[in-house]
């Protein structure tokens, strides 16, 4: 199903036939590598007979997503732009050690911060770089997070950071930055950890002709 995919995602790209497609390549040019887009992710809903694809847009961080209806013969069922997300948490300390900080939590940080280069030290977790909704990224995020739930309470506790910093960078062409909630259940697990969230929101690229 997957060559399929990008066979057809290939294709409507280089010989565009549905409208939207036309009108989203007059504002924003497609990453390729060796002549096929470059696909961010594939989700597959057997459940509604569904396939989305994300395929990376150059210079920009929101992707260009297409809808497949699986239901009898695989074929393009919508084409829009959806925007980046991605959830950061960094504590940070300016007298802890980062071998110090490093022991806390039993979960491997993305990257760390070293105060030979800054005026602290820290460790960043970042959440997965593929395209997702908010729901589900954040659901992953803190399944990382509840894998040491006491760890990571008492690295927020002894950094006295307590933020996850959710970042939307939507495309601007749209003109609708809408569309993101939290469900009760996220809620109450932010609220276990002791988490409060905070949103970056951005819009970039080139608005429709």
């Amino acid at each position: 199903m997957k060559s399929r995919i990008i066979n057809l995602i290939t294709s409507e790209l280089i010989n565009p036939m549905r409208e939207m497609t036309q009108q989203y390549l007059k504002i924003l040019e497609v990453k390729y590598i060796n002549q096929i887009p470059k696909i961010a992710g594939i989700d597959v809903n057997q459940v509604e007979n569904k396939v989305t694809a994300y395929v990376e847009v150059k210079n920009e961080y929101f992707y260009l997503q297409f809808v497949f209806d699986t239901t009898s013969n695989i074929q393009i069922y919508s084409v829009s732009t959806v925007p980046f997300i991605g959830i950061n948490f960094t504590p940070t300390s300016e007298e802890l050690t980062l071998e110090h900080l490093l022991k806390i939590t039993s979960i491997n940080p993305t990257s760390t911060i070293s105060k030979e280069e800054f005026e602290y030290n820290g460790l960043v977790f970042d959440s997965n770089p593929e395209p997702g909704q908010i729901e589900n990224k954040l659901n992953l995020f803190l399944n990382l997070l509840e894998s040491d739930i006491e760890g990571i309470k008492e690295l927020s506790k002894q950094t006295n950071c307590k933020h996850l910093f959710l970042t939307i960078i939507y495309h601007a062409g749209t003109e609708n930055y809408s569309g993101f909630y939290l469900t009760t259940q996220i809620i109450n697990r932010l609220s276990n950890l002791g988490f409060e969230l905070t949103f970056d929101i951005y819009a970039s690229g080139n608005k429709f002709l």
